[in-house]
């Protein structure tokens, strides 16, 4: 460990505190609508050596998020082990990689120097920048990726196609496959969708004199995640149309495959 780690770490949980307080603004407090009753913007804890650092869920769409302090500390993820596995398995299989590039993705910070209207000086602005992990991650490491160039975009334009046109991340069946796959590179342990554990936020309606909110609760397993995200029932058809949909789209950051 340098001297250098501690400030690393601490622009590295600026970068996660930003892109937290951009995503839970995107819910209402108070009445939300059936399809926002429920969100996850949760921390992985010990278990990011396997998966990722954070989990998103909104809207039955789901991604994986790895945070960095800035681009460069990217490079750091081809000296993790079970990233080098996971490259080696997404250069031998299509479908893990379409998987990959749909679910996992890696946001870091930077500097952004502009001079805002209503001020008399320039400011240099921390903002955050997302891609998908293979496509900036493949470079560091020793296989090589089929992958088409992918722009990087801003927090806003992910949080837009993940959560309001749902054409980023993907839906519950894809994702569970993709998290068992990331476990069964894990030898001598049993990691999968069923062994995932976090915080989901749960709509409260109001009761006699308590008002509705969000709650809380830890969940086990991305089963009884996906029964605290829906609630209510959804109409079969609409979920089978939307995946017909998305289904005849090239694949690109903007689109999810359905393999």
């Amino acid at each position: 460990m340098t001297s250098a780690d501690p400030a690393l770490r601490d622009i590295e949980q600026n970068v996660i505190l930003r892109f937290s307080k951009a995503f839970e603004s995107r819910f209402p407090s108070l009445d939300p609508s059936e399809a926002s009753s429920a969100w996850v913007n949760s921390s992985f804890g010990a278990q990011d050596e396997f998966f990722a650092d954070h989990l998103l869920a909104a809207n039955a769409r789901f991604a994986l998020i790895e945070f960095k302090a800035s681009f460069l500390a990217i490079r750091k993820e081809a000296g993790k082990p079970l990233r080098k596995v996971l490259f080696t398995q997404l250069a031998l299989r299509g479908d893990f990689l379409r998987r990959c590039l749909d679910f996992h993705y890696v946001c870091w910070g930077t500097i952004r120097r502009h001079h805002p209207a209503g001020l008399p000086f320039p400011i240099n602005e921390e903002i955050d920048l997302l891609n998908q992990y293979a496509f900036h991650v493949a470079p560091f490491m020793k296989t090589t990726l089929q992958v088409d160039q992918s722009p990087d975009i801003s927090t806003n334009t992910f949080l837009d196609g993940f959560i309001n046109s749902r054409l980023i991340g993907g839906t519950y069946s894809r994702f569970k496959r993709y998290l068992d796959e990331l476990g069964q590179l894990v030898d001598g342990a049993k990691v999968g969708a069923s062994s995932i554990s976090g915080m989901v936020c749960i709509y409260v309606p109001a009761s006699g004199d308590e008002p509705a909110r969000h709650a809380y609760k830890r969940f086990n397993g991305l089963d009884s995640l996906q029964l605290l995200l829906q609630p209510k029932a959804r109409e079969p058809s609409h979920e089978h149309e939307h995946e017909m949909e998305i289904s005849s789209q090239k694949h690109s950051f903007s689109g999810p495959t359905m393999d």
